[in-house]
This record gives C-alpha cells, sequence and structure tokens, in this order.
C-alpha cells in the first residue's frame, strides 16, 4: 500500500510515523489496500473542531473514506485512523461473508433410471448398481427436477434412509464424467 500525504505540516513528524505504522498494520498479510491519501486541513465547521483530517483509500472493489475532526490536526488525525480501521474491518467482513465455501463435488456417478414427476421423486442407478430414492428436494446446483430425464448422467451424495439409500443431493455430472 502508497501512502500518500497532503498539508502534513500541522502534525509532528513522530505523530505522521505513528499513524503510517498503524496503516502498514492494517495493511499486514492483505492486498486489498492500494493507494491511500491522508489530507489535512483546517475546518470550516465550527462545531467539529478547527482541524480535518481525510483519509481516502483506494481498496479492491471499494474506496473507503475516513474523517477526524478536532481542536488539534494530531486529535483530528487519530479520529480519521480510528474511522478508517473500523471501515476496513467491515469490508473485510463483508467480503468474508460473501465467500460462500462451494461444496465438493458429489462424489458418486449414476443415471436417472426411474422418474415420477407427479409424486416429485424417482430412483437413480449408481454406477456401482445401487439403486437410490431421490426427492425433487434434493436436486441443486443448477439442476432442475422438471428438467430431468431417464438415462440422463448426474452425480450424486446419498445417505442411508429409512427404506434404502436416499439422496442428499443431485446435480449435473461434471463434463469430464466417464460415460456409464
Amino acid at each position: 500500500m502508497q501512502i500518500h500525504w497532503r498539508n502534513p505540516h500541522a502534525i509532528p513528524e513522530e505523530e505522521r510515523e505513528s499513524a503510517e505504522g498503524r496503516l502498514e498494520e492494517l495493511a499486514r498479510d492483505h492486498s486489498d489496500l492500494i493507494d491511500l491519501w491522508i489530507d489535512v486541513e483546517e475546518s470550516s465547521h465550527h462545531r467539529r473542531g478547527a482541524e480535518a483530517v481525510t483519509l481516502r483509500c483506494q481498496a479492491r472493489g471499494a474506496e473507503l473514506i475516513a474523517h477526524g475532526h478536532a481542536d488539534e490536526a494530531p486529535q483530528a488525525l487519530r479520529k480519521a485512523l480510528d474511522s478508517f480501521a473500523r471501515d476496513v474491518r467491515k469490508l473485510r467482513e463483508r467480503r468474508t461473508d460473501r465467500r460462500v465455501e462451494r461444496p465438493a463435488p458429489p462424489p458418486h456417478l449414476g443415471v436417472v433410471d426411474r422418474l415420477f414427476p407427479d409424486d416429485g421423486y424417482g430412483f437413480l442407478l449408481t454406477d456401482a448398481g445401487e439403486q437410490i430414492y431421490f426427492h425433487e428436494n434434493a436436486v441443486g446446483a443448477g439442476l432442475a427436477f422438471a428438467s430431468l430425464e431417464e438415462g440422463q448422467r448426474v452425480a450424486l451424495n446419498y445417505e442411508p434412509g429409512e427404506k434404502g439409500p436416499q439422496a442428499t443431493f443431485v446435480a449435473p455430472a461434471p463434463a469430464d464424467a466417464p460415460a456409464p
């Protein structure tokens, strides 16, 4: 991450070094923060304080902007840094929340053996020759129960059920799946 200062003269050198250390710590082990500008200026806002610091950071997929206002520039800088650190944590949490681990592809291959579309279930025949019951709710990963056809190649997970093996997940077969 590159750090750029504009008008830093109101902030003592040791405060600037401390701020840069804190920012570098935030960026450590991450590549999402790219370019950061720290603007120090006098504020025209009479209630927030005479000094204002704005941090603008170009991050992967977002621009983060944090403000700090105080009577003195070093205090304004600390407030802006606190706000920026919160924004970075929120950004990273949102990215983490959106990352849904994709399940491993189903380990078994088979074909649709029989369908009962009006009742919402059918049977699959695995490559090992085992007959597996499946309900329409087990069909997913872009595959629609209504579009299944007998003889269609599928991938599946299954487990023991009350009346025999039952599919827990039915998906399209991988493109490189061997023929039955």
